[in-house]
């Protein structure tokens, strides 16, 4: 996703990310991008505890996950650059 750049203001402090959610709290919020955010960050932890069988499908679970994470990542990246498109000005070539 290209962002735009611009000039940050002498008393600008940096963003600070937010804390990601946990599973519990991403399902309340019920948005699905951060359920399975939580869900490849649960994977990812429990997979040393894993052995044998269980590892396995935790690897093919969080390999899935992935790949729908950067599906829907990659939809919505898309359709924001779509829209920022639609909303620029004409050019013209008369201002230069």
């Amino acid at each position: 996703m290209a962002h735009k750049l611009r000039v940050a203001s002498p008393d600008e402090k940096p963003a600070v990310p937010a804390k990601p959610k946990t599973l519990s709290e991403a399902i309340e919020g019920g948005v699905y991008l951060e359920i399975l955010h939580a869900q490849r960050r649960d994977i990812v932890s429990s997979l040393p505890e894993e052995k044998g069988p269980a590892r396995a499908a935790l690897h093919r679970q969080l390999s899935l996950i992935s790949k729908e994470i950067e599906a829907l990542e990659a939809a919505a990246s898309e359709e924001a650059a779509e829209h920022d498109v639609a909303e620029d000005e004409a050019f013209d070539a008369a201002a230069l």
